[in-house]
């Protein structure tokens, strides 16, 4: 039964994106990466007792929560990359996009809190910041390595 719902699923979603065409998905993947960079966590921690036990092991100081947003920017930043190659040759456009993604998850988050945005937390920002830099720099030289051969 469970093979069956799967492949039934696999099926719709095929042919829902065949539709779309390839330029199509790849907006509608980086939707979706975006729409779980700015997904209210913290809310759900709050919300559902089963997410909030491991998602505060993780984010329970200032330490971990550096942390956690560096790995979060860290593995969206490749992402973005791999999935829009012209933000490996447009640095200022991937710095950009960069900033205004930790200020609108950050504004998504301070609204599920329901406080105002105050944009005080450097301790996220500057982990958004090195994991997103770090991501442009894995692949500037991955990029290097690759025209050297």
């Amino acid at each position: 039964m469970r093979i069956s719902l799967y492949n039934g699923a696999m099926k719709l979603i095929n042919a829902w994106t065949n539709r779309l065409g390839p330029f199509s998905r790849v907006w509608l993947a980086v939707a979706l990466a975006l729409g779980f960079l700015w997904f209210p966590f913290d809310w759900l921690s709050k919300v559902w007792p089963a997410f909030g036990v491991p998602f505060h092991v993780l984010f329970h100081d200032a330490r971990g929560h550096f942390i956690g947003h560096t790995i979060f920017f860290l593995v969206i930043g490749l992402f973005m990359q791999a999935l829009l190659p012209v933000l490996q040759r447009k640095p200022l456009m991937y710095f950009v996009g960069l900033v205004l993604a930790a200020l609108i998850q950050e504004t998504i988050q301070a609204f599920f809190r329901g406080v105002i945005p105050r944009f005080d937390d450097y301790n996220a920002f500057r982990g958004d910041a090195i994991g997103g830099a770090s991501a442009f720099v894995v692949f500037f030289v991955v990029n290097l390595k690759r025209n050297r051969q």
